[in-house]
């Protein structure tokens, strides 16, 4: 806090606890104008009205010039404003204290923006979900199927928010996601997948989507392919390609090893190819290929380098 005194023209006449940074200076002698902001002038000049016409302690908020503050740094001060008086009643100055807000205003700045970011995100996410919604009915036979299929799809995208809130937004590593929705749903996961390759860390709504698609081909795997036989396994591979006259891109591969042929269930009206071979890649700014070989399913996505970094 720091004390000050002006007379009745508002020129500063003493300080006490010069270490606040707006009080640094030697102000003494000083008007409102030297050292605020018009706007803190105007609302500084009616504080004191006011207290003057009613004898009463006033508040105001004020913001000094950025001149008075070392090095240009920003600085808001909440000031009470009291009237000194003279033996006659006349005002003859005007006693203030001030305490510096600075820190308060920057963390309700904060606050405001990362609301601001959680309700644009929370947007995002509901637009995704009612297109997956809609995409889902239009594919599913049954009601049950809708069910499973739009709750596995849901629950897919809640795996990949806790890993990108668990960054604090930054983003979600390729093996983090694959551990989530991969290794930790498959039994014996560990002993049947195979990850290799590199980590890159994904921006928040590339790794909401590779997320999806590692959802579907596991989905299919457990129930169509490489995964519901003994001795079907998953070999997924990341490579970030860079190149000295094109931005990098990711390389991401699964390839399903089986002994039997593949169940064609990504048919090409179904929305897991949809997904895999157009809503995921145009999400990274990429490409995506769906392959039924006779050893299993191979599916390959490229992912744009501003998707990741």
């Amino acid at each position: 806090m720091t004390i000050f005194a002006q007379d009745a023209k508002g020129r500063f006449q003493w300080f006490v606890n010069l270490q606040s940074i707006w009080a640094s200076q030697d102000l003494v002698g000083k008007t409102d104008a030297d050292v605020f902001d018009a706007e803190s002038v105007a609302a500084f000049q009616r504080a004191k009205e006011r207290a003057g016409d009613g004898g009463t302690r006033q508040t105001v908020e004020l913001s000094p010039r950025t001149e008075i503050i070392p090095m240009g740094a920003q600085c808001h001060l909440k000031v009470s404003v009291e009237p000194l008086t003279g033996a006659n009643g006349a005002i003859e100055g005007y006693l203030c204290s001030s305490m510096d807000t600075t820190l308060e205003k920057q963390r309700e700045a904060t606050l405001k923006t990362l609301l601001l970011e959680v309700s644009h995100r929370s947007k995002n996410m509901l637009a995704m979900v009612l297109g997956l919604s809609a995409q889902t009915a239009r594919s599913a036979r049954s009601i049950d199927g809708f069910l499973r299929a739009f709750t596995g799809r849901v629950q897919s995208l809640s795996k990949s928010q806790d890993v990108i809130t668990d960054s604090d937004w930054r983003g979600a590593r390729f093996r983090e996601l694959v551990d989530h929705q991969v290794i930790n749903v498959v039994q014996l996961g560990g002993a049947r997948i195979e990850v290799s390759g590199d980590d890159p860390n994904l921006r928040p709504n590339a790794g909401l989507h590779i997320g999806l698609a590692l959802h579907e081909l596991v989905t299919n795997a457990l129930v169509h392919g490489a995964l519901v036989q003994t001795g079907g396994n998953v070999k997924i591979r990341c490579e970030v390609i860079h190149s000295k006259s094109e931005p990098p891109v990711a390389r991401i591969t699964w390839h399903e090893r089986s002994a039997a042929q593949p169940s064609p269930t990504h048919n090409e009206t179904s929305f897991g190819k949809t997904m895999l071979e157009r809503i995921v890649p145009r999400a990274v700014d990429g490409s995506g290929t769906l392959e039924l070989r006779p050893d299993g399913v191979v599916y390959t996505l490229t992912v744009a380098g501003t998707q990741f970094h």
